[in-house]
């Protein structure tokens, strides 16, 4: 939550942390806080010095709010990625994340190696439907670079009326070259869920995009209309999912955990201020005495996403399936210092209930490196014992890990191409306006395939005739996806998409084989 805090108040609050340090310890601790309080002083001379020879001497007179504010800048800039000086812009932002709606391209970023990078495409999006994916770098905005941008300028510049385009250059690990996308923005909803169903076997599935203050309440829905349906086992979708609120990270997983359960706990350097414990409230509604559960999870998956995993995994309700997650899993707190601006700064780090921090230190992303993290000896990862009874190893080291890990393969060339051209979403809009009546039951025919081939042909992209041969199973796909979704809604193109998903593919053959997670465990082990 936002802890209050005056100006007046903070400059007091330094005064008493300075005295009390200097009242507290022995002889030697008196002596090491004094030492420590004069070489803050000294540092803080050497500001208001440098301060007043700029506003006295510079060739201009300066904006006395721009210096601060850029120093501001500068030292929360020093910290991590997730410590921020908020401008106004910013805390318009801070709220507009956790409800409403806004004009953009529909992608979580964040700051890594101090590179701009995707953290997830937010689904049924302009920038998902182009083919970006989780660890793109966005090097370029509107043709300028974004080494050293923030999160909240690049925010700003990505944001827009919808209905406009903007340009953006990305870098992507695998890709030989930068790619160039120009994305047309457009209203961004943030969902919580956004498609849940039944699949063979009485498996449920529910894809959870976001924690927002709808999340509990829709999961709740979900849930019951699903167990009406005849479910007996579920597939929980945490894919490309960056997270939102912790309190409703704690409801969602209350769901499934019986009440007074350990969901999640913070540690920080003032234990008094940090120091939480955050339990299960309520009686579950598909508890433990339920069918097992399959988490999915991949490098998108982060912050509220990695607390339900985490505990999940921990409690020994679900197999966890998929790749590594992101590793964010620190707290912010913020703290207004005026009307319009706070600071916001990381006070402590997210911990599963068996002990393992799930933040990641920065220095740990690499594009690529996050699904190799958990198997990597170098990254020497700690193993602990899950506390529902199995008492099976879970790795530590942030983020993470999935017991069962089954990859995504990656778009190639010509995917990639086709992707961010929006050749399938053109030849869709083209094909549905003279075919209406297509069920949604409808195969790709070759006569599909030469007219889609001729749109090819007639764009600027390249693609051999061996190349559209190599990728034509993918093509049929991409091609029914897109007129699904024009013809009969998204919905029925999320139910097309799980068929070819390996990774849900694995979750339902796992469950449909097995009655409980000791089962799914000896199923995913190979035994």
């Amino acid at each position: 939550g936002t802890i209050m805090i005056t100006k007046r108040k903070l400059l007091l609050l330094i005064a008493a942390a300075v005295a009390l340090s200097l009242a507290v310890g022995g002889t030697v601790g008196l002596y090491a806080q004094s030492r420590i309080a004069d070489a803050v002083t000294r540092q803080l001379f050497v500001f208001n010095e440098a301060f007043n020879r700029v506003m006295r001497f510079y060739v201009t007179a300066p904006d006395p709010q721009k210096l601060i504010y850029g120093a501001i800048k500068g030292m929360v800039g020093t910290l991590d990625p997730h410590s921020q000086f908020m401008e106004p812009s910013a805390m318009r932002e801070l709220k507009a994340s956790t409800k409403g709606s806004f004009g953009g391209i529909g992608i979580q970023i964040g700051i890594r190696d101090e590179w701009l990078t995707v953290i997830a495409p937010m689904v049924g999006t302009p920038a998902a439907r182009l083919g970006l994916m989780a660890g793109d770098r966005i090097t370029r905005i509107e043709g300028k670079g974004t080494k050293g941008i923030t999160t909240e300028d690049a925010v700003s510049k990505l944001r827009g009326e919808p209905g406009t385009e903007v340009s953006i250059t990305i870098e992507r690990a695998g890709a030989p070259e930068p790619m160039d996308f120009t994305v047309t923005r457009a209203i961004i909803e943030i969902p919580s869920i956004t498609y849940h169903g039944m699949l063979e076997g009485k498996v449920g599935y529910i894809w959870l995009t976001n924690f927002s203050e709808k999340s509990g309440p829709d999961l709740g829905r979900a849930l019951k209309e699903l167990e009406s349906q005849g479910m007996k086992k579920l597939i929980l979708d945490l894919r490309n999912n960056p997270g939102g609120l912790l309190h409703e990270a704690v409801e969602v997983s209350g769901y499934f955990l019986n009440k007074g359960s350990l969901v999640v706990f913070t540690k920080g350097r003032l234990a008094e201020n940090t120091d939480r414990e955050y339990k299960v409230s309520a009686g579950p509604a598909f508890g433990p005495d339920e069918g097992p559960i399959v988490v999915l999870i991949n490098q998108g998956s982060a912050s509220a996403s990695e607390i339900v995993a985490g505990a999940l995994q921990d409690w020994d309700r679900a197999l966890i399936v998929g790749q590594t997650s992101f590793g964010k899993g620190s707290v912010q707190t913020v703290w207004p210092l005026g009307d319009s601006i706070a600071i916001k700064l990381t006070t402590a780090k997210y911990y599963t209930p068996s002990g393992r921090c799930i933040h990641r230190d920065n220095s740990a992303w690499q594009s690529g490196e996050l699904d190799s993290l958990a198997e990597d000896t170098t990254a020497a990862p700690e193993s602990y014992a899950t506390i529902g009874g199995l008492k099976r190893t879970v790795l530590g080291g942030g983020g993470i890990a999935p017991d069962l890990k089954v990859e995504i393969p990656r778009f190639n060339r010509v995917q990639t191409d086709l992707e961010r051209r929006a050749l399938f979403f053109k030849f869709a809009v083209k094909y549905t306006t003279a075919n209406k009546g297509l069920p949604e039951t409808f195969s790709v025919d070759q006569g599909m395939v030469n007219d889609f081939k001729s749109l090819v042909n007639g764009d600027s992209v390249t693609v051999t005739e061996k190349e559209f041969a190599d990728n034509l199973e993918y093509i049929k796909r991409a091609v029914k996806r897109e007129i699904l979704s024009k013809l009969h809604g998204d919905k029925a193109m999320y139910r097309f998409n799980l068929q070819s998903d390996p990774q849900v593919q694995k979750a339902q053959e796992l469950l449909q084989k097995n009655n409980s997670l000791a089962g799914l465990l000896k199923a995913a082990n190979g035994k």
